[in-house]
């Protein structure tokens, strides 16, 4: 027969295996992608951080990094909160023409 104290170690194992299992599938549906977008319009750093702007208003988005010379946006987001065509959408709001870059469509 098991000692009160082995008892008591099982059943907090088995608690932890229930709880934590659960967390651990769940990680993988809130899993964060990143997109490149590319940005036309943009001619100086007020343009830049309008766009970052946009985009981080978006629920789900974790970064946004806007860069001028590269015409481009690189958005790192949570899977199932938002998606690249709804980050185009931000970025078309704000004023600015904006579409999935080539590479990225091919992988979408």
């Amino acid at each position: 027969m098991m000692s009160r104290r082995k008892t008591s170690m099982v059943v907090l194992l088995a608690f932890a295996a229930l709880t934590v299992g659960p967390l651990v599938a769940g990680d993988e549906a809130t899993a964060n992608l990143d997109v490149k977008l590319s940005v036309k319009g943009m001619t100086c750093a007020g343009c830049v951080k309008n766009v970052q702007a946009a985009l981080e208003k978006v629920a789900g988005v974790k970064k946004a990094e806007v860069m001028l010379e590269k015409n481009e946006a690189s958005v790192t987001y949570e899977k199932g909160k938002t998606t690249p065509e709804e980050l185009v959408k931000a970025v078309e709001k704000a004023g600015y023409k904006c579409s999935l870059k080539k590479d990225e469509q091919a992988g979408a």
